[in-house]
């Protein structure tokens, strides 16, 4: 899909005559104000925190993400840092490894056949030293989003920073800024997600899992009943994620004992633990707004949309939205069209909520037929290829399998 070609720049980038303010500087914010500013079209980022939040949070990134973060000039730092996945290991208790699936099978479908495993907050810092390098951005931490006003001529924005409470006007407001969106309140839009039950444990162990659990690939999943554990290599650790039932006191699945309990669970006889380095637990609830646009005020990601973290789907889905909703604020601007950015608003909305959310329910409550669909998975080319496909987002963002045309150099 080809990205908006950069316009001619002014002596003074900020005197450009369209404004775009996007708040909240997570990886989605960032990834929308600098492809906006990219483009030549003035940006203002608003963070209410003084610095970039350092959180560990989602992890994967899978093909048409990597095209984005490409096109935005940081995957080759990405991939210096990161750990590439290249294959996908399926084992069961009973039966031990069942197989692997090669993502090079998508080699006909994406320049990027593979996974990368890398923290969300090793990939913030590099898109935050792209758009304070550009001269049509504006980056103002410690600057929070209190509300706006939407009228047929742009948006009015109220901010306050430590030196009082500012009006910043702007063509198009981009609400970035996560799960509990001020700019979605805003809007009058309800917040009603529904919890998945139970919790997420997160471990982190160093390399003497390996030992415990030899022939682990980057990404292996075990199971045993109603148990399960998912198993990501990381550039400098290990992750293991554990399903916690309802019934287990928060604070007692991060004891050594529940954890021991539980691989125990899914690796009989297993006599110790790996070298453990952090812990910790998190809910997961879905949630998709009832719109993605009210007047000139839009959202994208986490502030749009919530899912449970199976597949990494949801951070990936964000920066999509990054993308499509970045490039059609440009192309309306340019064209004086609203019915642009409403049209991707709306399309973003439905990837959502008719793909996003039942795909990732799926994983969830699909787990009684795991083994049996694994089995098919491994028997069948032509379904381990759609099962691919989908697991890597690419029926979701199609236009993101190849390379994204390059941005033309400004003037």
């Amino acid at each position: 899909m080809p990205a908006p070609a950069a316009s001619s720049r002014q002596k003074d980038p900020m005197q450009q005559p369209h404004h775009v303010i996007v708040a909240g500087a997570g990886p989605v914010g960032l990834t929308a104000a600098l492809i906006i500013a990219r483009a030549g079209v003035r940006v203002t980022l608003l963070e209410k925190r003084d610095r970039l939040n350092e959180a560990s949070k989602a992890s994967t990134f899978h093909a048409p993400t990597l095209a984005v973060l490409d096109h935005l000039g940081v995957l080759p730092a990405m991939l210096a840092q990161g750990q590439d996945v290249t294959h996908i290991q399926y084992r069961s208790t009973e039966q031990g490894i069942l197989g692997e699936i090669a993502l090079a099978e998508l080699k006909h479908d994406t320049d990027y056949p593979y996974r990368l495993h890398l923290e969300q907050s090793r990939i913030t810092p590099l898109l935050l030293a792209q758009l304070r390098a550009h001269p049509h951005a504006d980056v103002r931490f410690g600057t929070a989003f209190l509300d706006a006003a939407p009228d047929t001529g742009g948006v009015t924005v109220r901010v306050q920073d430590p030196k009082g409470v500012h009006t910043l006007r702007a063509d198009y407001l981009l609400g970035t800024d996560g799960a509990r969106s001020q700019v979605r309140e805003s809007m009058g839009l309800p917040f009603d997600p529904t919890p998945y039950p139970g919790c997420v444990l997160r471990v982190l162990a160093d390399e003497s899992l390996e030992r415990i659990l030899p022939g682990l690939r980057p990404i292996s999943y075990l199971v045993n009943g109603d148990a399960s554990a998912s198993f990501l290599r990381m550039p400098d650790c290990w992750r293991i994620i554990l399903r916690v039932p309802p019934d287990v006191d928060q604070a007692h699945a991060q004891s050594r004992a529940w954890i021991l309990e539980r691989l125990r669970q899914l690796v009989p006889g297993l006599a110790e633990l790996p070298n453990i380095l952090g812990q910790d637990v998190y809910s997961a609830s879905k949630f998709v707004a009832g719109t993605y646009r009210a007047g000139h005020i839009y959202l994208a990601g986490d502030a749009a949309h919530l899912s449970n973290t199976r597949g990494g789907m949801n951070m990936n889905c964000g920066l999509h939205d990054a993308y499509f909703m970045a490039t059609a604020l440009v192309e309306g601007l340019r064209q004086g069209d609203q019915a642009i950015v409403d049209a991707a608003a709306d399309r973003r909305h439905r990837v959502a909520a008719d793909s996003l959310l039942p795909r990732t329910d799926a994983m969830v409550t699909g787990q009684a037929t795991w083994l049996d669909n694994v089995k098919g998975l491994l028997g069948d080319p032509a379904q381990r290829l759609a099962f691919l496909r989908r697991t890597a987002m690419l029926d979701m963002a199609p236009e993101l399998a190849r390379r994204i045309d390059p941005v033309s150099a400004a003037a």
